[in-house]
């Protein structure tokens, strides 16, 4: 499988963007999302990928939908593209 050049990148902006603007801490972020800090560390740097399901439990988190989190991830991309 094919993995879009940048997407890692992307998503790891995203999600430290969303967390920062929310007032949580790693640790705060992952429990609320029912997630290990662990892996919301390793979305951070970019080290790990995201599935479809941590995306939406992220999203959930911060009262945002799934689809309102991949447009920024989407946003994020084109400028990685750039």
């Amino acid at each position: 499988m094919q993995i879009l050049p940048g997407l890692n990148t992307a998503i790891a902006k995203t999600v430290r963007n969303v967390r920062m603007k929310s007032g949580l801490s790693q640790e705060q972020f992952a429990d609320f999302a029912g997630l290990s800090r662990v892996y919301i560390a390793q979305l951070e740097t970019g080290e790990r990928g995201a599935s479809l399901n941590a995306l939406i439990l992220i999203a959930r988190s911060v009262r945002m939908t799934g689809s309102e989190l991949v447009m920024l991830i989407e946003e994020e991309l084109k400028n990685f593209s750039r």
